[in-house]
C-alpha cells in the first residue's frame, strides 16, 4: 500500500503530537523528599556503606543481615527513610544535570574524608617511626593510665570512708550531748 503525501503528513503529525503530549506529562516540579545537599550527604554515607560491605564474606544472606541494618542507620542518621530517598533519587536521575551536581558534592565529601584518614595515618606512622617500640610503649602507657585510675579510685574511696568515720564520730558526740542534758519545764538543765 502506497501512502500519499497527505497520509504521511497526518501520521508524522500524529507521532509528533504524541511525543509532545508525552513530554508534557512529565512533571517539572520537585515532588518533595530530599534536597540536593541532603541527597549528596545520604549518597556519601551509602557509598561508604557499600565499600564496607565489599569486605564482608560472600556467605548467603550476609549482605542482607549486615547491610540492611547499616542502610537503615544511614537513613536514621539523616532523618529520612528509604522510600523518600528512592523517590528523590528517581527524580534526580530523570534530571542528569542536577544529578551531576549532586555527585560532584558526593565526590568532594568523599575526598575530604579520605584526606582526613590519610592525615591520621600519616600522623600514626610518624609516631611509629620516631619510636620503634611504639606498641610496647602504648601498652605501658595504658597500664600506667589504668594504675593511675585505680589510685584515684582508691583515694576517692579512702576519702569517702574518712568522711563516713568523721560523721559517725560527730553523731556519737551529738548523741552523748543529748544524753547529758535533761529537759525540765522546757528548759535545758545539764546533767551532772
Amino acid at each position: 500500500m502506497v501512502l500519499n503525501y497527505r497520509m504521511r503528513f497526518y501520521i508524522i503529525l500524529f507521532f509528533c503530537a504524541g511525543c509532545f503530549f508525552m513530554s508534557c506529562n512529565e512533571s517539572s516540579d520537585y515532588p518533595g523528599g530530599l534536597t540536593m545537599p541532603q541527597t549528596a550527604e545520604v549518597l556519601t554515607d551509602i557509598h561508604i556503606v557499600n565499600g564496607s560491605l565489599y569486605n564482608i564474606s560472600n556467605q548467603p544472606d550476609s549482605i542482607l543481615k549486615h547491610g540492611m541494618g547499616l542502610y537503615s542507620d544511614v537513613f536514621k542518621l539523616h532523618h529520612t527513610d528509604s522510600a523518600t530517598f528512592r523517590r528523590s533519587l528517581l527524580y534526580y536521575s530523570q534530571h542528569p544535570d542536577v544529578l551531576y551536581v549532586i555527585y560532584e558534592g558526593v565526590q568532594r565529601r568523599l575526598n575530604k574524608k579520605l584526606d582526613s584518614l590519610k592525615k591520621i595515618k600519616a600522623h600514626l606512622d610518624a609516631i611509629k617511626h620516631k619510636d620503634p617500640n611504639f606498641v610496647a610503649d602504648s601498652i605501658k602507657a595504658k597500664k600506667k593510665a589504668d594504675s593511675l585510675a585505680a589510685a584515684r579510685a582508691k583515694h576517692i574511696q579512702d576519702s569517702i570512708m574518712a568522711a563516713n568515720r568523721k560523721s559517725a564520730d560527730e553523731a556519737k558526740k551529738l548523741q552523748q550531748f543529748h544524753n547529758s542534758i535533761k529537759f525540765k519545764n522546757r528548759k535545758l538543765i545539764p546533767v551532772q
